[in-house]
């Protein structure tokens, strides 16, 4: 008995010891102290505690906070009571097989910094949680999100520390009065949740992030009351759209998903329907918006239907299936994309269409600007549209970037896919202007019916595959000086006159020009070349093709100029005469847009010599016999033609016939002439050298003088 008594006493005098202890670290910052080592991942503090028997532990004023990756969280308890598992702790296992807490809220923020797990270790402690419970959830605060709630909830955890494997075990919460607001807004009121949930025992390195819904068991249950909104599309075609809070109106949210292992149990269902009152003017109309999704077999169905606005103009409806009932959860959207099927029919109001534009074209050379309405009817198999989808925009201005120039106007875009796949696209303006691209408010061109057709190929993805033939004729050049920009303006400039202009373009994916022609048709223009002014009509017809893209290099091959009722204005040296004259260019290359560089072969016809003689001297400064020539019929000739900068030169002009021989030379700079002209007719024979102004007659070895005369442009180049 003595034994007996004193072992008694010995327990008891323990037990006050541990109390007395216990009670002083709990109500001092002892506590605290210990359990906050690693206070930048977890932190727990209390106002005080009280433990009246070992293990048991009731605490006030709780409060925990913790960062785990982007996201920082906290809970509050007004009071926690549970009980510690001591015999546990030798074993390195904080089990607590019951938690009880009173008055709970949380929140749930994103956080600044990452906030990396550790890696995987042995000998980490495991914290053992059979069951945290309460009865009175009141409030969280989840990624701006304000719930408030009147709930209980059961949930219980494994975790062994230094990256050890969690488990969830068989959880439940069950959430009454439940609302949920967002920036001052009610989403849904009067809710309802219950939910059952648990998580196997994983790593984190098995399963990270979202990924662990796959291995999940899941039930949700969750109904409530959703606001209905209200819409006004205004006269500029701008949809407002806004929430009706408080109205006694509102929608409904009712769904019931199962999870087991990743996958939705079929029979699961959600069903969104939301009021709508939209308004137009003095029109209105009421109507429903509904979404609904239906987990069968062998699919996850989704359907989408939106009411057209007042005036029964637009309406958005998609039925799409996903295959299979796994969670779209994957890392690559394609994988969700490649499980989808379905159809959408579209006919609605955009604020803006900017977004188009990269959907077709890998640079923004061609771009939709501004509000439209956009009609489709699509067709999807495994995430991609195909044959038979199609839509349209009626009217929406446009936006193309075209060799540095800025193509704009009202257009209609219509878009299909054909048999194979392929895309065609058409845009067409019934009006529009063009400028440069620096100088975008300055008008050089204003036309009507420009017309862009594209196609794309889906096996090569549209966006660079993209092949596009523009075209527009007799657009109005309304002051031909704009066109100075691309001259050697220092040897050949515009002086006046308007011109009708005709494009036909191909264009690669990034809208560089691949081939085409540009025509120009000036009527009553006036030009300087050199010290003189020249009058008179001109068409252009540029022919581009063989083109280095990556250069901006152009093959002119073809190209010709024609030139009626050519004078020389404001000089006696002509006596008021008229020519005509055509250029040919079998060979050349333009390189750029502002100024031009043109290397080329031309082949010159002349009505007659008197024009290419007026470019030396004045008609009176010429022998008899030369001016007699003047008149001897057309003249043909060949040459070279170089424009680099504002310098224009040609050389190697040369013709010959049973009558007379001519070679020349001429380089046009800084507004001066310089050249060379040799006219040899039988014996007799001429050489003129012009330096400017002034120019020098060469009677005797004419043609010896010509051909000690350097070339203008080296030979071979």
């Amino acid at each position: 008995m003595r034994a007996l008594r004193r072992l008694l006493i010995v327990l008891v005098v323990v037990a006050i010891a541990y109390l007395a202890i216990v009670n002083v670290v709990l109500n001092t910052g002892f506590g605290p102290s210990l359990v906050n080592r690693k206070p930048e991942k977890f932190t727990l503090h209390w106002t005080h505690g009280v433990t009246w028997w070992p293990g048991r532990v009731t605490l006030w004023g709780v409060e925990a906070r913790g960062h785990v990756r982007h996201a920082r969280w906290q809970a509050h308890a007004r009071r926690a009571s549970g009980q510690i598992a001591l015999f546990a702790l030798l074993r390195r296992e904080l089990h607590v097989p019951d938690l009880d807490a009173d008055d709970v809220h949380g929140e749930v923020v994103r956080a600044d910094t990452d906030m990396p797990p550790p890696p995987s270790e042995p000998g980490g402690w495991t914290l053992r949680f059979d069951r945290i419970a309460t009865t009175s959830l009141t409030a969280a605060r989840i990624v701006g999100v304000d719930l408030a709630m009147h709930g209980e909830a059961t949930f219980g955890f494994v975790k062994q520390l230094r990256g050890g494997p969690l488990e969830i075990l068989p959880s439940h919460v069950l959430l009454r009065d439940l609302e949920a607001r967002h920036d001052g807004t009610a989403w849904l009121q009067r809710g309802e949740l219950e939910s059952e949930f648990s998580l196997p025992s994983h790593r984190r390195e098995d399963a990270p992030g979202l990924q662990r819904l796959k291995l999940a068991d899941v039930t949700l249950r969750l109904a409530g009351a959703v606001p209905a909104l209200a819409v006004d599309l205004d006269a500029q075609g701008h949809l407002d759209g806004v929430v009706v809070a408080g109205s006694d109106e509102h929608g409904t949210l009712d769904a019931k998903l199962a999870l087991r292992g990743g996958e939705l149990a079929d029979g699961g269902v959600l069903d969104l329907r939301v009021p709508l009152a939209a308004t137009r003017g003095q029109a209105r109309s009421d109507a429903e918006a509904m979404a609904h999704v239906a987990v069968v077999s062998d699919a996850i169905r989704v359907t989408v239907d939106l009411p057209p606005p007042p005036e029964g103009k637009g309406s958005v409806r998609a039925d799409l299936s996903l295959a299979g009932r796994a969670l779209p959860i994957a890392k690559d959207v394609t994988e969700v994309l490649a499980r989808t099927h379905g159809e959408v029919a579209l006919d609605w109001h955009f604020d803006s269409l900017e977004w188009l534009g990269p959907l077709l074209v890998r640079t923004p050379w061609l771009a939709l600007q501004g509000a439209g309405q956009l009609e489709a009817q699509l067709r999807v198999e495994h995430g991609r549209l195909v044959a038979g989808s199609r839509a349209a925009v009626p009217a929406v201005e446009l936006v193309a970037t075209v060799a540095e120039h800025r193509f704009h106007g009202s257009a209609r875009a219509e878009g299909r896919l054909d048999d194979k796949g392929d895309l065609v696209l058409g845009l067409g303006l019934a009006a529009f202007e063009a400028a440069a691209g620096d100088a975008p408010d300055k008008a050089l061109l204003r036309g009507k019916d420009l017309r862009i057709d594209a196609t794309a190929r889906a096996d090569k993805g549209f966006r660079d595959s993209l092949k596009a033939h523009m075209r527009f004729s007799g657009a109005e050049v309304p002051d031909l000086r704009a066109i100075n920009a691309y001259l050697p303006r220092k040897a050949f400039a515009i002086l006046a006159g308007s011109a009708r202009l005709d494009g036909d373009l191909q264009l690669d994916a990034s809208g560089r020009i691949a081939g085409g022609r540009v025509g120009i048709a000036a009527r009553g223009a006036r030009a300087s070349f050199a010290a003189i002014e020249l009058g008179g009509d001109f068409d252009l017809d540029a022919r581009l093709g063989g083109t280095d893209l990556a250069a901006r290099h152009f093959d002119l091959g073809g190209t010709t100029l024609k030139m009626r009722g050519l004078r020389i204005d404001g000089d006696e040296r002509t006596a008021g005469q008229r020519w005509w004259a055509n250029v040919a260019l079998p060979r050349g290359r333009v390189e750029g847009f502002r100024p031009l560089q043109i290397d080329a072969d031309a082949r010159l016809e002349l009505e007659n010599l008197g024009l290419l003689l007026a470019l030396y001297a004045r008609h009176r400064d010429y022998p008899r016999w030369a001016m007699k020539l003047a008149d001897a019929g057309v003249l043909r000739a060949d040459g070279t033609m170089r424009v680099r900068g504002d310098a224009l030169v040609l050389d190697r002009v040369e013709a010959a016939n049973d009558r007379f021989a001519l070679k020349a030379r001429l380089r046009v700079a800084d507004r001066e002439p310089s050249g060379d002209l040799l006219l040899t007719w039988g014996v007799l024979g001429m050489g003129l050298e012009l330096q400017g102004e002034a120019h020098e007659f060469h009677w005797v070895g004419a043609r010896k003088w010509y051909e000690a005369r350097p070339d203008l442009i080296a030979r071979g180049r």
